[in-house]
């Protein structure tokens, strides 16, 4: 299994990404995706990456509160 540093950032939509709530947990997973499913308040609506390689997973209700999770390994 691999070890990953994520970073979860907690977003209302009142503040919006200026004043999210961020924490950094460690995480052993093989599969990201299946660890915020199992996890995670809402359902996905997103799964990206970025330059540097983290796997980047959105979730959200629909009415603006949004939780992203950035896996870095």
């Amino acid at each position: 299994m691999a070890i990953y540093d994520v970073l979860v950032e907690s977003i209302n939509p009142c503040g919006g990404e200026r004043h999210s709530q961020k924490e950094f947990i460690e995480v052993e997973t093989d599969d990201p995706v299946a660890y915020v499913k199992a996890n995670a308040q809402w359902d996905i609506m997103d799964v990206t990456e970025n330059a540097d390689g983290d796997c980047i997973i959105t979730t959200g209700d629909g009415n603006g509160y949004i939780t992203r999770y950035i896996f870095s390994e």
